[in-house]
């Protein structure tokens, strides 16, 4: 049979190869935007490891992240790195340095100065869809409001099950993980519990963003670029905008450390100089905003955040939970 029928052998192996690569593929759970929770780390940062070790033992992000991943940028490549992978909508939060120059003409002491600052950190906030971290935080509240009583936000505000139920199965709705009745209650479980979670995280943000001013680098879109070069339109552009927090701070982090607390150094630190080099001085966390790509989970990093800041310094000592 061997001898004579080799070929038709050969030929059902390479059927059952096919069909079994397409019922794994067609099984598969596939993974959506935002399930894939990515952090960039920019040439002038450091503490990936850090970060996956963080994220290991703390268990921030909810059950519908299904991976996690970090991106170290290269000095070489690191714009067109970015500008591809963010043109995927792929990425949540950026380390970033915020190191502070002035052209030559406009150094400090002479007149409005302070205009022609430029940074790595408000490049991007110029070039790229960053949250304004205030509007990030009052999106987050009307979306958690879809999920209580008469559609209101209230910071301690029930998660409606029924509410949350008929999301969910909007969203799972495809999902092989939830085809089964009972994976589905144990999925709804799961969702509720994610809700609740980050209720609890816009609560402790918006004490933040309330009491801890100086946690925030607070930018006005478009500064950097309107006064550092010719474009009217850019200027235009400019002047419709208002300042916003564009990013945590890592400095202030390290500088409210508790004690037995983790060094924030170790998941957020500056090679940007030797000077600063091991460092969190001008370090920033930027957020993307890909809200349209992602509406459910866009807010995870409100939650990834706070957890990171409720890790590395005593800033949420006060909050009231």
């Amino acid at each position: 049979m061997l001898q004579y029928d080799w070929v038709k052998i050969l030929g059902m192996i390479v059927v059952a190869i096919i069909v079994w690569e397409l019922i794994f593929t067609v099984s598969a759970v596939r993974v959506k935007t935002g399930q894939n929770f990515k952090v960039y780390y920019y040439p002038t940062t450091t503490g990936a490891s850090g970060l996956y070790d963080f994220n290991d033992r703390e268990k921030p992000l909810s059950y519908d992240v299904l991976e996690f991943s970090i991106e170290t940028l290269t000095t070489d490549y690191a714009e067109t790195v970015l500008s591809t992978r963010l043109s995927i909508a792929e990425g949540d939060l950026i380390v970033i340095d915020n190191e502070i120059s002035y052209p030559e003409e406009h150094g400090e002491g002479t007149e409005n100065f302070e205009l022609y600052a430029k940074s790595n950190l408000y490049s991007l906030v110029d070039n790229y869809s960053i949250a304004a971290l205030d509007a990030l935080n009052e999106n987050a509240k009307n979306y958690l409001a879809r999920f209580m009583e008469n559609g209101e936000y209230a910071a301690d505000g029930e998660i409606l099950s029924d509410k949350a139920a008929e999301n969910f199965d909007v969203r799972m709705k495809g999902d092989n993980r939830f085809r089964k009745e009972e994976d589905r209650a144990e999925g709804l479980v799961l969702e509720i519990g994610r809700l609740e979670t980050l209720r609890g995280a816009v609560k402790e943000f918006s004490y933040l963003l309330e009491n801890v001013p100086q946690l925030f680098l607070n930018y006005t879109k478009y500064q950097s670029t309107a006064h550092n070069s010719s474009s009217e339109d850019i200027r235009a552009a400019y002047e419709q905008q208002e300042e916003h927090p564009y990013a945590i701070n890592v400095e202030v982090l390290a500088e409210n450390r508790g004690e037995g607390q983790p060094s924030v150094i170790d998941v957020a630190s500056s090679r940007y100089s030797a000077e600063v080099e091991g460092t969190a001085i001008n370090t920033a966390i930027a957020v993307f905003d890909f809200t349209s790509e992602q509406p459910d989970l866009q807010y995870e990093t409100i939650v990834f955040l706070t957890s990171l800041i409720r890790t590395y310094s005593t800033l949420l000592d006060g909050a009231v939970n």
